[in-house]
């Protein structure tokens, strides 16, 4: 963004602006200045409608007009004020001081007023506050006229002062105009760079869900299956030994889903979608290419049900209805609840017994999870909702569902309600559908 980029309007001088008029005077905006000087220029060599050398005051009158205009990014309203007046002082005194100034065209008789008074408007509308732009450009506009009234009659120069009032006008108007161009601009790219970092915040804390989901389900079997062998090793090694293959196979899925999920970050939308929506388990190898296992879904909670289970807990699925299709983001959503419950069961109620019920219907499944109340424990405190919940029912809600978390007398139910996406049924012809060729 260059130096005439400005962030704001209002009253007060923008911080951005009064930062650059402490910068000095920039050098890219040499060529305008350089062509003012040249337009003026030939502006006065034609007034008379041919190649004719003006009188000195002409020239003097010229200068003064300009050489304000090489600070004009420094100071733009001074600047302003310095080139009004010098072209008020030539259209009151240049009667006086060239004999010959009637001799111009109509239309050139003012020339090279108000050349110079335009492209200060010009930096003024760009690089000054709105009100004060248009103040200045309309103050401008209509001191000049007003002062060429004593020496130029408005019945014989009545288009020669509306043609110098609308290029004052003109000059303020495209001024204010890209300015607000500009400002479009970088309001655009601050919203561009806040959506940015709210999209980066949204999947920070999506993988931090993940992991969570992840790590606290996997280490609570571990935890569990390691203590059964260590309570088995001298009694029934058999048994034991069964329970450091399962401490291994969950190690492994941990692993698995971990690495899943941390593939999420290197993948682009459409593909963690598709990741997430691909079939396969927790305890899927990773493809032929080495890359991460898709996520899991609904379809691996037999699965799950078996591997906690045999952690030592007793779980009972129930499945109604026919199975329909759910997005991926839905899939992984009530894997990831059923998941969570489970934890959540088994440390704040173990050994009680734990009912998952999926209900399909046509438009929605119904994923309930219960535990019973766990025997009264002297001293012991109450669970409280931790960041499991939190982000469980973030999940249902990014899914588009409902969740209902409800701890009764007789213990804790978490419900949540997901929509599911209609299946299309397969396109079979009929004999309208045919096209018959003669």
């Amino acid at each position: 963004m260059d130096t005439d980029t400005i962030t704001g309007g209002g009253p007060r001088l923008r911080p951005a602006l009064r930062g650059r008029w402490s910068h000095g005077y920039g050098w890219r905006h040499l060529p305008l200045t350089a062509s003012t000087l040249v337009v003026m220029l030939v502006a006065v060599w034609h007034r008379e409608g041919h190649l004719e050398s003006p009188g000195p005051a002409l020239l003097v009158f010229t200068a003064l007009q300009w050489l304000p205009l090489t600070v004009r990014t420094v100071w733009p309203v001074p600047v302003l004020g310095a080139t009004t007046a010098a072209s008020a002082a030539q259209l009151v005194l240049i009667p006086q001081l060239d004999e010959d100034w009637e001799s111009a065209v109509g239309m050139a008789v003012f020339q090279p007023v108000p050349v110079a008074v335009m492209v200060a408007a010009f930096t003024v509308g760009l690089r000054a506050p709105r009100r004060t732009a248009w103040v200045a450009g309309a103050t401008a506009a209509a001191v000049l006229p007003l002062l060429a009234l004593g020496t130029h009659p408005a019945e014989d120069y009545l288009w020669t002062h509306l043609v110098m009032v609308n290029l004052v006008l003109d000059g303020t108007v495209a001024g204010v105009l890209v300015a607000a161009r500009r400002e479009r601009t970088v309001r655009e790219q601050a919203e561009q760079v806040e959506q940015t970092r709210r999209e980066v915040e949204a999947e920070r804390l999506r993988i931090a869900r993940e992991l969570h989901d992840v790590l606290a389900h996997h280490l609570t079997l571990v935890n569990a299956q390691a203590s059964v062998a260590d309570y088995l090793v001298r009694t029934d090694p058999d048994a034991a030994a069964q329970a450091l293959r399962g401490l291994a196979k969950h190690t492994r899925q941990a692993l698995d889903e971990v690495r899943a999920t941390v593939g999420l970050l290197r993948q682009a939308p459409e593909a963690t979608e598709a990741a997430a929506g691909t079939a396969g388990g927790p305890g899927a190898p990773p493809t032929e290419s080495g890359s991460a296992p898709p996520l899991p879904t609904l379809d691996q909670l037999p699965e799950l049900v078996t591997a906690v289970s045999a952690a030592g807990a007793t779980v009972d699925l129930r499945v109604h209805g026919t199975r329909t299709a759910l997005s991926p983001r839905g899939e992984l959503a009530a894997y990831r609840l059923v998941q969570e419950a489970l934890t959540n069961a088994r440390k704040h109620a173990p050994g009680t017994k734990i009912t998952i019920t999926l209900d399909w219907d046509a438009d929605h499944v119904r994923v309930r999870v219960h535990n019973p109340a766990p025997p009264a424990r002297p001293g012991s405190p109450a669970p409280t909702g931790g960041h499991g919940l939190v982000g469980m029912a973030e999940r249902v809600k990014a899914a588009g569902g409902t969740l209902d978390l409800r701890r009764p007398g007789d213990g804790f139910t978490v419900t949540a309600v997901l929509p599911t996406e209609p299946i299309d049924p397969p396109f079979s012809p009929t004999p309208l559908d045919r096209t018959e060729t003669p």
